[in-house]
């Protein structure tokens, strides 16, 4: 079957799973019919039997590091099912403790597994918190609030969908080893990085969100330290379902490393990805402004940091994140003048 095919399988597949599940709800509007539903959902579809291929990919990097921006190029495929940071969200902070930890990872694994009807009060935070998730899920909110509060929906949505993607920016790259062995899952992990000297610029104009600490790259690069040890364990274990990605790559050259992912996991990129690709990246659509938001001309702000930051602080995150950046393959400047000369390339090999 070509990619066509599949799409239009995946798109009947979801229509006529939302199709029963609207009817059937309409019908009787019984809270014990609901748990029917979901067990005629699984039976006739064989949704929780049969993998049909299905992928499980977190999208982990840390903040302001492009990772909504590549979460919103992923979502474009039509049968991807989107999670956004659900670990800040339940916890309210990022993991400290083991236990922290260990809790993080259950609740990832629920979503991954699409167990929201096990899971009422992350569901709850995930319909009220701040965090923009499936866009299925929001259309239903907005034509009806007693559907998109039943954790089933979402269930139905996420079961229906080739790929569930979960993007996580509060964990290490070590804590999602339990979850890359799970024999229940098959995890894709991206494994997205941005250029310290990037990140601190991003966090230095949102200072509102971002305290002193959060601005002090020295936490940033430590954690970049620790994936890069787990980052070598997981491409000999798991050459195949680990992603390492530049957000600066996939800045300047979005359509072909798009184009990798995408195949990577098994998604058809179609006419309408292309649209998506087109209107995040060349600032024809919504407001470029936004220092959150996904609409913007990604290959001419990518650097825009070096028109931001002193030569001085960029020395002090050079100092600190000296082999992180190097093992990445960042430009170290070694003076003034060559920092403001624009012919100097921030990046030193393609990963692309």
């Amino acid at each position: 079957m070509n990619q066509a095919g599949k799409e239009r399988r995946w798109a009947l597949l979801s229509l006529l799973l939302l199709g029963m599940w609207f009817s059937l709800l309409v019908m009787y509007r019984q809270g014990p019919l609901i748990r029917k539903v979901v067990s005629v959902r699984d039976t006739v579809f064989g949704l929780q039997k049969e993998n049909h291929g299905v992928k499980q990919v977190i999208l982990l990097t840390q903040m302001r590091s492009g990772s909504s921006f590549t979460g919103h190029l992923l979502m474009a495929a039509s049968s991807t099912f989107y999670t956004e940071e659900p670990v800040r969200e339940f916890l309210g902070a990022e993991p400290t403790t083991l236990d922290e930890t260990a809790a993080a990872i259950a609740l990832l694994r629920d979503i991954s597994l699409c167990r929201f009807s096990a899971r009422p009060d992350y569901y709850e935070r995930r319909l009220l918190g701040t965090h923009h998730h499936n866009p299925d899920t929001v259309r239903l909110c907005y034509d009806s609030n007693q559907v998109c509060r039943d954790p089933a929906t979402n269930e139905a949505l996420c079961l229906a969908a080739r790929v569930r993607l979960t993007r996580v920016v509060s964990l290490d790259l070590a804590a999602l080893t339990p979850l890359l062995r799970d024999p229940d899952l098959t995890l894709y992990i991206i494994h997205l990085v941005r250029d310290p000297r990037g990140t601190l610029a991003s966090r230095q104009d949102l200072r509102k969100y971002f305290d002193e600490k959060a601005r002090n790259m020295s936490a940033v690069c430590s954690r970049y330290r620790r994936d890069l040890h787990t980052a070598d364990v997981f491409k000999a274990s798991h050459p195949d379902r680990y992603i390492f990605l530049r957000y600066e790559d996939l800045s300047l050259h979005t359509s072909q490393n798009l184009l990798r992912l995408y195949r990577t996991l098994d998604l058809p990129y179609t006419a309408v990805v292309s649209a998506a690709v087109a209107r995040h990246t060349l600032g024809y659509s919504g407001n470029t402004n936004n220092s959150y938001g996904t609409f913007r001309n990604s290959s001419a702000t990518v650097f825009q940091w070096r028109k931001r930051l002193s030569f001085a602080e960029v020395t002090r995150v050079q100092q600190e994140c000296q082999d992180v950046m190097l093992s990445y393959g960042y430009r170290i400047f070694t003076s003034h003048q060559e920092y403001q000369d624009p012919g100097v390339q921030v990046l030193l090999t393609n990963t692309s």
